[in-house]
């Protein structure tokens, strides 16, 4: 029963995410026949706990619905005996769910990033063919009067990096990208740069403008986000965080204590003493989502032996044969309870306000109700 049911929502969930992508990213085809090895693991991480409580439903559903519990009882075993089995399953399956979400968060998200900043230029030149006009609110603004032979003509690009911006105009352009160095490539044509309003350059005949490829993508592809970073990787970025945290407190305190003894009280407000705070401040953030990491990605592959602990005995109680009635009943409130205290608990970890443990609050809540609903069931 689990596996089948594994097979067919993993497939629905890939479907429907592969549409989202389709969707909202105006991936051809081929772009998203290269992403399906990714959805698929990312997917298999969502369904493999509801999978895994619809299985324990319908089993224990049934066996309940013959009176078969009645029947233990009658025989005086303890219904805790036919627990085991599931329990035994949902701990065997939360070890690799946790390598799943690992997986999905530090290696599929990004590489589903750099599928789609590789297909940029096609993103580019589609929506410039549709409306004209492409911005990829990363830096990167394209208006052109048309699309002829992969030329862009009459180009007006728009730049922003920095505090820096440029403008472009040229008679033709192209753009293309450069595989070996992840660089996107705009080839100009009797170009006119303006920059900042304080520098203007003309250039005639062909010239060639280099940007990150990130700039050109609608996707975050920063590399620095917590949450891309494995379970192995994470010890290493903690130790290199808190150094770099600890070289601007002790730049910050130099420069404080010059301006102090200098009695040049004006530094301490400058514009760079606050983009030194701001700095920290940002850093410090991700040093502590660097230290829930683990602990979240751990509390969300045991969610498996939490949806089960739960599941076998309300199943048990409810006691119907129907199976999507049973896996309703237990699946709705199980919903209701593990996402709402997981999201909650992750906000306030993120914040600082809790510790990375907390994020084991929707497990526990699982465990303690389904505790009780085993007592119940042993001695109704």
């Amino acid at each position: 029963m689990f596996v089948f049911t594994l097979v067919g929502m993993t497939a629905v969930i890939s479907l429907a995410l592969a549409g989202q992508h389709l969707v909202a990213e105006g991936l051809g085809y081929l772009e998203i026949a290269k992403l399906i090895p990714y959805i698929f693991v990312i997917a298999l991480q969502f369904s493999v706990p509801p999978t895994l409580l619809f299985s324990v439903c319908c089993v224990y559903g049934r066996i309940s619905a013959d009176n078969e519990i009645i029947a233990l009882k009658g025989a005086g075993i303890s219904p805790m005996r036919i627990f085991r089995p599931a329990i035994v399953l949902g701990f065997l399956v939360s070890i690799p769910a946790v390598w799943l979400v690992d997986v999905a968060f530090s290696w599929c998200r990004p590489q589903i990033e750099q599928v789609i900043m590789r297909s940029s230029v096609e993103l580019i030149y589609a929506g410039l063919s549709r409306k004209r006009f492409y911005d990829s609110r990363k830096g990167l603004t394209v208006h052109v009067a048309g699309v002829e032979d992969r030329w862009l003509i009459k180009p007006n690009i728009w730049i922003h990096s920095n505090d820096q911006w440029r403008t472009i105009t040229a008679e033709r352009a192209r753009i293309a990208i450069d595989p070996g160095s992840d660089k996107l490539l705009i080839e100009l044509q009797d170009s006119f740069i303006n920059i900042n309003d304080s520098k203007k350059i003309t250039e005639p005949g062909m010239t060639l403008l280099e940007l990150p490829l990130d700039f050109a993508s609608k996707k975050d592809a920063s590399n620095a986000s917590p949450s891309e970073y494995s379970i192995k990787q994470i010890p290493a970025e903690l130790a290199r965080q808190k150094a770099d945290n600890d070289r601007r407190r002790e730049r910050l305190a130099t420069q404080f204590s010059v301006a102090l003894a200098s009695g040049h009280y004006s530094e301490i407000y400058d514009g760079s003493n606050h983009s030194q705070k701001f700095a920290l401040d940002f850093n410090e953030k991700r040093l502590v989502r660097l230290k829930i990491e683990p602990t979240r990605r751990w509390a969300l592959g045991f969610s498996c032996l939490a949806f089960v602990w739960m599941g076998v005995p309300m199943a048990i109680l409810i006691r119907s044969a129907d199976y999507w009635w049973t896996f309703g009943v237990c699946f709705i409130p199980t919903l209701l309870v593990y996402y709402p205290l997981f999201g909650l608990a992750l906000e306030f970890a993120k914040d600082g306000r809790w510790p990375a443990s907390g994020l084991w609050l929707g497990n526990i809540t699982l465990a303690l109700i389904g505790t009780w609903l085993m007592r119940k069931v042993v001695k109704s």
